[in-house]
């Protein structure tokens, strides 16, 4: 037990920090409030970045950078398409965009963070089989991957997209 104490260091509280901070920016998204487009990439530096610090974390005998990468990928290809066909309004007076129907976001940042949860604790259960970590590492890359591309996607579709009213208007 002392040992896996004295392993954690400032990167773990870094890295989970990052994770929740991708929950608490797309909590906004997912409850269908309106946001400026632009606002669609504010999660996505901290998944990145908790991504590629848990790659970094992973000891160099065990790390497999080809899962990560593929891992990243198929999130990419996921959430282009996700992001191609997501019904979407925008207010282009007040440059305001809601989602309807967006929690997918909110539930891949929920994955991120537990998969980061998960990567975590079984480095610093020091485990014979790294499989676990590198497992969990390769699914927070999907998932980091899901949300960039489908911010990207959204953000692209939000360029041509018609207008519509979004400001309530009293009677």
């Amino acid at each position: 037990m002392f040992e896996a104490v004295q392993k954690f260091n400032i990167l773990h509280l870094i890295v989970t920090s990052a994770a929740g901070l991708t929950i608490l920016l797309l909590l906004r998204e997912a409850r269908g409030r309106s946001l400026p487009p632009g606002q669609l990439f504010g999660a996505v530096p901290f998944a990145l970045a908790t991504a590629v610090l848990l790659l970094a974390m992973e000891a160099p005998e065990t790390r497999e950078p080809r899962l990560w990468l593929g891992g990243l990928f198929v999130g990419i290809v996921l959430g282009a398409v996700r992001g191609s066909f997501l019904k979407f309004q925008l207010d282009r007076m007040y440059s305001r965009l809601r989602l309807p129907a967006g929690r997918d976001g909110l539930w891949v940042a929920c994955m991120l963070a537990f998969c980061t949860l998960v990567a975590l604790g079984a480095s610093l259960a020091n485990l014979p089989d790294p499989a676990l970590e590198v497992g969990a590492t390769g699914l927070v890359a999907a998932c980091a991957g899901y949300l960039a591309s489908r911010a990207a996607a959204l953000w692209r579709r939000s360029l041509s997209a018609p207008h519509q009213y979004l400001h309530h208007t009293p009677p």
